[in-house]
């Protein structure tokens, strides 16, 4: 929303809504009509308009400031500067939502739960913040309104304060902790307010001018040893507030209840009270594929788009899938048939959660403004608690700010990946990607350069951290990067990257593989196969392209000491755009798809989720590609016919490469400069051993700095049979040594 990127948005009636700055903690705007007007690609197809809107009647706003402050009692006019305020998450039960904060910071941290409701107050809607607070040895101000107006007669009561707007009235009271009080300053105002703004599909910072007489009403919350409680009721009318109305003072509110569970319940396997939906196609799933790996298709519920950005597995076997909706689903009993899927709504109202990871059982999603842990604390099927392990990134609300992971790799690192693409230098860490503990502390910018690194993951016995980025301004062509801390990777970033390298980067680190466009346009999610039952490329990349809806392989090996290698396609046939890749208990891979017009893809449906098995029966192909000195070391996974693989004639071998600019992409340019050209490579010999199995190759002219693609013509197994892909694409960083 304008008003804050990090907005949380509570419906408290059919027709009365609040949102909420997570970042300032403040209730930015309560309106009366319709709910929020949701906007982007997952919900109207559309890049743009980005910003949410609302229709209706404003009740009341406040100001793009903190409202909380450390400070003594003598007033807010003296009070202590802002306190230092951290969001931490939200509880979903009961029919209400809890935000959870924290004011002050070390020894003066105060956790704070603050629970919106709807109550009835001498017949009027009175909007309700429950703030339960825990035990503070400072006393505590909280800016609860701030309207353009004047004061007025309390009617007698000094737990109210009543505004006089232009047309309105504004009533408020405090009750609870004994001791609070109110205090109200007015003054004569003219100053500016930034709001987030959008202005041909781009982020920029608007601005708001405000200017007249306010009066800003503040709660005082004494020193107190343990929790406690303040609920403040908000009434807007002519009528409210009338003298002898003290209906809702003289109540007491229920008693604090701030524990907040230091440990959670496996909720997967609770007592299923969740929403849970039957596919409406039973029997057997259709296949497709090839003889060597058949691709199922899982019959999915019509009442849901399971439009898939995120998969792991839970303890019990269960599927968690998270999706370009903002809702997770967890599928239940995932490796029996594919024909009858049932699917229970674990929870929904995230903000496009572009990846998860299960983590001790909880689920660790990436939204677009946060990393949060999901969990399900009662046992009943549902998440409940939501808690923030790190916020600590710029976030405009660009329809291309995208987040993605997490990452855990064997270190207990966690790494978030952001979107540079639509960015602003002045947006911290866009573009980046950032390591921090799995508590969400100790946030670094590890390395820079990400344009849009829709693929994540770790790879290698030392678990290297890998992306695979999308082609596009800066980013020549498609490319899976070996994430090393410090390094750039062609993108311009945002701070704490200089403005300087913002405005003309320096050449960035080269990929470990480049992706020709033809094979992969949009370069997506990647797996390791670590499962023999999937075929003979057991240690290799799995790698999906959303574009063009399929799967590739990529085999990676190092060379002086940095990752290099080959990539092929593999399987397709999918039906929706290849998005996220996991491998399954069973030995199969499991293949999450989405699609809509804003980002199209060359497969019939809108959402999928796809199995991959192999059959059995093992392909002809180029197994592994190692550089020499002087060429290729090929291996096969079946002997060669020595007759063939061992004439030059049957190898067609070229390299180009791609250019560093900032235009979108780049063509193939060979080694003269030529533009859609590539440069023929000479073949000098090839030799192939006695086995059969293994073929070296010796180039004449080959370049490092190249992607090599190297065609087989001609070239059969020993029994005759064809390859089964006859060209790869080696990204030629460097020769042993």
């Amino acid at each position: 929303m304008k008003e804050s990127s990090r907005s949380i948005v509570i419906p408290l009636a059919k027709d009365l809504h609040l949102a909420f700055d997570a970042e300032l903690l403040r209730t930015h705007t309560i309106w009366q009509g319709p709910g929020l007007d949701v906007y982007g690609p997952p919900f109207t197809g559309s890049k743009t308009p980005f910003l949410c809107t609302y229709s209706g009647s404003v009740l009341w706003t406040m100001p793009a400031r903190i409202p909380w402050s450390l400070g003594g009692a003598a007033g807010p006019d003296v009070q202590g500067s802002a306190a230092k305020v951290e969001f931490r998450g939200l509880a979903s039960k009961d029919h209400s939502v809890t935000l959870i904060y924290e004011v002050g910071a070390g020894n003066l941290a105060v956790r704070i739960r603050e629970t919106p409701a709807l109550v009835q107050w001498g017949g009027n809607r009175a909007v309700v913040r429950r703030l339960e607070i825990g035990p503070s040895s400072t006393g505590l101000w909280f800016l609860a309104h701030a309207e353009m107006g004047h004061s007025r007669d309390s009617g007698g009561s000094p737990l109210r304060v009543v505004i006089d707007r232009d047309g309105d009235r504004v009533t408020a009271a405090a009750r609870g902790l004994q001791g609070i009080r109110w205090a109200t300053i007015e003054e004569d105002v003219s100053y500016d307010v930034s709001e987030v703004a959008e202005e041909e599909g781009a982020s920029t910072v608007g601005t708001r001018h405000v200017e007249g007489h306010e009066t800003r009403c503040y709660v005082w919350i004494p020193p107190h040893h343990e929790a406690a409680v303040v609920e403040i009721a908000t009434v807007v009318g002519l009528a409210a507030g009338a003298q002898g109305d003290e209906g809702w003072l003289t109540g007491t509110p229920r008693a604090p209840g701030l524990s907040v569970p230091s440990g959670v319940r496996q909720g997967d396997a609770g007592t299923a009270v969740a929403t849970r939906f039957q596919a409406s196609e039973t029997g057997p799933s259709r296949v497709h594929g090839d003889a060597f790996y058949e691709i199922e298709h899982f019959s999915l519920p019509e009442e849901i788009e399971l439009k898939v950005t995120g998969m792991d597995w839970l303890p019990n076997g269960n599927l968690a899938v998270c999706t370009w909706a903002g809702e997770i689903y967890v599928i239940e009993q995932p490796t029996g048939p594919a024909g009858a899927v049932v699917c229970r709504r674990f929870a929904s109202g995230l903000n496009e959660a572009f990846g998860m990871k299960v983590i001790d059982g909880a689920l660790y999603v990436v939204q677009k403004a946060e990393l949060t842990r999901v969990t399900d604390t009662d046992g009943d099927g549902r998440g409940d608690l939501f808690e923030t392990i790190s916020d600590d990134w710029g976030f405009t609300g660009n329809y291309h700010a995208f987040a993605f992971g997490p990452v855990l790799d064997q270190r207990q690192n966690l790494f978030v990946f952001l979107t540079g693409q639509r960015g602003r230098w002045d947006v911290p860490f866009v573009g980046w990607a950032l390591r921090m503990n799995l508590d969400g502390t100790g946030v670094e910018g590890f390395a820079s350069g990400l344009r849009a690194p829709n693929g994540f993951g770790t790879f290698g016995p030392d678990d290297d951290l890998f992306v695979a980025d999308n082609q596009g301004n800066w980013i020549g062509a498609c490319r899976l990067n070996h994430v090393q801390r410090g390094r750039f990777y062609g993108f311009p970033s945002g701070k704490p990257a200089s403005e300087a390298d913002y405005r003309m980067p320096r050449n960035p680190s080269p990929p470990a593989v480049w992706f020709p466009r033809k094979l992969s346009p949009s370069t997506s999610g990647f797996v390791t196969i670590e499962d023999p039952r999937l075929g003979p490329f057991q240690g290799q990349l799995l790698v999906g392209d959303f574009q063009n809806a399929l799967v590739m392989r990529v085999f990676l090996e190092k060379v002086n000491g940095e990752w290099q290698g080959a990539v092929w396609p593999f399987a397709k046939g999918f039906y929706s755009g290849v998005n996220r890749l996991l491998m399954g208990p069973d030995g199969r891979l499991y293949v999450g798809g989405l699609k809509n017009r804003a980002w199209a893809a060359t497969a019939p449906r809108e959402a999928s989720l796809d199995r991959v098995r192999f059959t059995g029966r093992i392909p002809f192909e180029v197994k592994e590609v190692h550089a020499t000195r002087r060429g290729f070391h090929l291996e096969f996974t079946k002997p060669v016919d020595p007759g063939m693989a061992g004439d030059t004639e049957n190898y067609f071998v070229s390299q180009y490469r791609y250019e560093y600019h900032q235009a979108y992409g780049s063509p193939e340019i060979d080694q003269e400069g030529k533009e859609n050209s590539s440069t023929e490579i000479g073949v000098e010999s090839v030799v192939v051993s006695a086995d059969g199995t293994r073929v070296t190759m010796v180039l004449d002219g080959a370049r490092t700095g190249y992607v090599t693609a190297v065609q087989l013509l001609d070239i059969e197994s020993a029994d005759g049979e064809s390859i089964w892909h006859d060209t790869f694409y080696y990204t030629l960083n460097g020769r042993p040594e």
